[in-house]
């Protein structure tokens, strides 16, 4: 039985139901269980959930005792259905707490089940005692459990600080669809013979994903439309930034303003579009594929071994992507279809050099998108074998 675990199913924003769904595609049919927190939810076309697992709250301030309890719920749950398959458990975002209880568990039911725990970032095994790293490395050597990534940076990584073995095999498809095409339409290609370029930052606003960053870039683009001959027309599209202070969120937007302002050409001053902080699917869909170039200019440490959703969505939506040297992902972003940023001053000349040769990095695009399918198709694979037995 394929029973895939996630406690976060009432988040509208992040990947956490999206990826139910991408699993269910991949794997080629519906998972058997879904097994997820007893807080309310907001389930969108999401049968066979269980809701018996521990709340934030619990996990926040009763972590042992949460444990104990999604331990009990879940060894509970496989005797009742006293299956005469085995039990293969997807935890698609894992964290500490995620692994601890997979431990004890284990530890008190040996074959119980199988576990396949998908960790996104170093801090989720960072975060663990030594014994339970022990604990760890013995139940995936025993094949109880696996551990996999979805970029090699940080599977090679765990390998090598922690002899952990772990898979670089479950990558998953967050908001663009895999089988999609992509087609310019003869509008935008008139459109475009005007000089004109939408360039999308797209995604939550936050720190690590370089939001601060932004109207020095957007400055020094100003500049360099300035300095070319070339008659641009740029349209800068971003969701609304957010800050718990409202100094703090005025402060922002008047660097902002101030930096698309165009005093020497007012002509061709860079126009905002900002769309709503939380953007429906297709909606998000539709900004994603009606820009010409997506910026992400995130922050190294934060994701220098994370992957990102709105890289994946950018490569299989086919668009040139302007990106922060040394993050993760890499794989997929040297094919001649995007350009890394070293510092901060680096974003506009990349930027320019991708608006000036559009066509050559929109064809270059195929070769990523076909890398990234077929890392996808990986995961499809791992999938497809969690057979009965």
């Amino acid at each position: 039985m394929l029973v895939v675990v996630e406690k976060l199913l009432d988040q509208i924003a992040g990947h956490h139901q999206t990826q139910i769904k991408a699993i269910e595609n991949l794997a080629g049919k519906p998972a058997d269980m879904i097994i997820t927190s007893k807080s309310n939810m907001v389930l969108q076309n999401i049968s066979n959930v269980e809701k018996v697992l521990s709340t934030r709250e619990d996990r926040k301030n009763q972590p042992c005792a949460a444990i104990n309890n999604d331990v009990y719920a879940l060894k509970k749950i496989f005797e009742e259905r006293n299956s005469s398959c085995k039990f293969f458990i997807i935890i698609p975002t894992a964290d500490e707490h995620d692994i601890r209880m997979c431990i004890k568990l284990l530890k008190g039911n040996a074959n119980i089940a199988t576990f396949s725990l998908r960790v996104l970032e170093p801090p989720k095994i960072d975060n663990l005692s030594d014994d339970e790293r022990a604990d760890l490395a013995k139940f995936i050597n025993n094949e109880s459990l696996v551990l996999l990534t979805e970029i090699a940076v940080l599977a090679k990584l765990l390998n090598d600080k922690y002899n952990l073995s772990a898979i670089n095999s479950f990558l998953l498809p967050c908001t663009i669809s895999v089988i999609k095409s992509v087609i310019y339409p003869k509008e935008r290609v008139a459109v475009q013979a005007k000089n004109h370029f939408k360039i999308g930052y797209l995604g939550g606003f936050r720190r690590e994903k370089g939001a601060s960053k932004l109207p020095e870039i957007l400055a020094g683009l100003k500049n360099l439309v300035n300095q070319s001959d070339s008659k641009l027309s740029i349209e800068f599209i971003m969701q609304k930034a957010k800050y718990k202070s409202r100094f703090k969120l005025a402060i922002y937007n008047f660097k902002l303003m101030r930096s698309i302002r165009n005093k020497v050409k007012p002509n061709q001053e860079i126009k905002l579009t900002v769309l709503s902080e939380k953007l429906s699917q297709n909606l998000f869909i539709n900004s994603v594929e009606s820009v010409d170039l997506l910026l992400v200019p995130y922050e190294e440490e934060s994701y220098r071994f994370k992957g990102s959703g709105i890289i994946v969505d950018g490569i299989l939506a086919q668009k040139p992507i302007v990106y922060t040297q040394g993050i993760g992902m890499s794989e997929f972003l040297n094919f001649g279809n995007a350009e890394a940023a070293a510092q901060l001053s680096d974003f506009a000349p990349k930027i320019m050099k991708i608006l000036l040769n559009l066509g050559v990095y929109r064809n270059n695009t195929a070769l990523a998108r076909d890398a990234l399918c077929a890392h996808i198709q990986k995961t499809s694979d791992f999938l497809k074998a969690l057979k009965c037995s």
